[in-house]
C-alpha cells in the first residue's frame, strides 16, 4: 500500500468543513474499489495455484483400503472376502524437466499478473483524479454563472424600476430577464453534469461524496520515461510462453517415475485347505520408463505456442512506443496548459476592466444592453475558461506522472 501512496502526489489541500480530499477520496478507492478487490483475489488465486506446482517437485505418499466381496459359484480356491490396506510412495525421476517448466511457468503468469493489477490501481487513480478535477470544473462554472446571474437579476430589477417609471421600454426588461433565465437554465444543466461526474466518482471510490476541498497536486519537476508495469506484465507473460513450449517439449522426452507399495491383506470366507500360505503383506517397487515415439500433435502445439508468443512480442514493440510517445505528449501538455493559465490570466483581467466600465456606461446610459450583456457574458466565459485551465493543468499534472512511469514522484 506505501507504494501506491507515493501516487496520492503530496496533496496541497486546503481544508473546509465537511469537504472531502482527494486524498481521501483515492485511499477509499485504494481500499473499498471492488474491481482493485477482486483482481488482489485473482492474484492470491494465481500465488496458491504456483505454490501447487512448485509442490509437484516432491514425492507424493497415498493411504487407502480396498475391500473385495465375491458371491455366487466360487471355486474352492478363491478367496470371498480380502481387505487390503496399504501405503504408497511416487515420485517423478525425470519427466523432460516438465517440472521445472511448470513451476516457472506460473511463476511467471503470477508476476504478470501483479504487475497488471499495479498497472489497473495506478489507471484506476488517474480516473479518480480526472473525474474530480472535472466535477471541480463543473463546480467552478456554477459559481461563475451564480455570479452572472446576480448581476443580471441587479439590472433587471433597476431597469424594472425604470420601466415602472416610463423611463424606459418593455424591450429592455425582457432581454435582461431573458438572459437571467437561460443563465439559470446554464446552472441547472451544470448541476446535473456535475450530478453525473460525482456518481461515476462515488462508483470508482465506493465513498459518499457532497463537497470538495480546493485541492492542488504539488508542482512536477522533470521526471523521466521508466516502462510501466504493462510492460513489465508483457515481458513476464513472453517467459511464461517460452516456458509453456519447453512443457509441450517434455512430452516427447523420456519419463522415469519409481512407485512402491506396501500392501497388508486380511482374508475371509475361504477354504483354508485349498488357499494356503496366503501372503499378509507385499512390497511392491516399480520402475517405469516411458517415451513417446510417435505423435501427431506435439509439433502442432510447440508451433501455436512460438506464434503466441511472437503476438506478444509484436504488442511489447507497439506497447513501448505508444508510452514513449503518450509520455512525451503529457509533458507537452503541461507546458501548453502553463502557457495558457498565463495567457488566461491576462484575458480575465482585461474582461473585468471592460465589465467595470461597460457597466458604468450602461447604468449611466452611454451604452445599451447589448454592449453591457457581451461584456458581462465576456467576463463570466474568461472566469469560467479560467477557472477550467487550472484543473486541467492538474490532471495535465497526473497525466504527465502516470506516463512516465515512475514509482515515486521526484520531490
Amino acid at each position: 500500500m506505501k507504494l501506491y501512496k507515493n501516487i496520492l502526489l503530496s496533496f496541497v489541500t486546503i481544508a473546509s468543513l465537511n469537504a472531502t480530499t482527494l486524498n481521501e477520496i483515492i485511499d477509499s478507492t485504494l481500499n473499498n474499489n471492488q474491481n482493485i478487490k477482486s483482481l488482489k483475489l485473482q492474484n492470491s488465486s494465481l500465488e496458491q495455484t504456483k505454490q501447487a506446482y512448485t509442490n509437484s517437485y516432491y514425492p507424493t505418499l497415498n493411504l487407502g483400503t480396498n475391500y473385495l466381496k465375491l458371491d455366487g459359484d466360487m471355486r474352492d480356491t478363491q478367496i470371498g472376502q480380502t481387505t487390503t490396506a496399504f501405503a504408497k510412495f511416487s515420485i517423478d525421476l525425470y519427466n523432460g524437466g516438465k517440472n521445472e517448466a511448470l513451476k516457472k511457468q506460473k511463476e511467471y503468469e503470477y508476476k504478470s499478473a501483479k504487475n497488471q493489477t499495479k498497472q489497473e490501481i495506478r489507471k484506476t487513480m488517474l480516473q479518480v483524479v480526472t473525474l474530480y478535477f472535472n466535477a471541480k470544473t463543473i463546480d467552478d462554472n456554477i459559481k461563475v454563472l451564480k455570479e452572472k446571474a446576480i448581476a443580471l437579476k441587479a439590472q433587471y430589477e433597476r431597469v424594472k424600476i425604470r420601466y415602472d417609471l416610463k423611463m424606459t421600454t418593455i424591450d429592455e426588461v425582457l432581454k435582461l430577464q431573458s438572459e437571467y433565465e437561460s443563465n439559470n437554465y446554464e446552472i441547472e444543466d451544470l448541476k446535473y453534469q456535475k450530478e453525473q461526474n460525482l456518481q461515476n466518482l462515488e462508483l470508482v471510490s465506493n465513498m459518499q461524496i457532497k463537497s470538495f476541498d480546493t485541492d492542488k497536486l504539488s508542482d512536477i519537476k522533470t521526471l523521466n520515461y521508466t516502462p510501466s508495469y504493462s510492460i513489465k506484465s508483457l515481458q513476464n507473460n513472453i517467459l511464461a510462453k517460452d516456458e509453456l513450449k519447453n512443457i509441450t517439449k517434455s512430452e516427447k522426452s523420456f519419463q522415469v517415475k519409481v512407485e512402491d507399495t506396501y500392501n497388508i491383506y486380511d482374508y475371509d470366507d475361504y477354504n483354508q485347505k485349498f488357499a494356503q500360505n496366503l501372503p499378509k503383506q507385499q512390497n511392491q517397487l516399480m520402475l517405469s520408463v516411458n517415451y513417446k515415439l510417435f505423435d501427431t500433435s506435439t509439433d502442432e502445439k510447440t508451433q501455436a505456442v512460438r506464434l503466441a508468443k511472437l503476438s506478444l512480442v509484436e504488442q511489447l514493440k507497439f506497447t513501448k512506443r505508444q508510452e514513449k510517445i503518450n509520455f512525451k505528449l503529457s509533458k507537452k501538455k503541461l507546458e501548453i496548459q502553463k502557457a495558457k493559465i498565463n495567457s488566461l490570466k491576462s484575458a480575465v483581467k482585461m474582461a473585468k476592466s471592460v465589465y467595470d466600465m461597460t457597466k458604468i456606461k450602461y447604468e449611466n446610459g452611454v451604452v445599451d444592453n447589448i454592449a453591457y450583456l457581451d461584456a458581462l457574458s465576456k467576463k463570466a466565459y474568461y472566469l469560467a475558461l479560467f477557472q477550467q485551465s487550472l484543473n486541467d493543468y492538474e490532471i495535465a499534472k497526473a497525466n504527465y506522472y502516470f506516463n512516465s512511469g515512475v514509482e515515486k514522484l521526484l520531490r
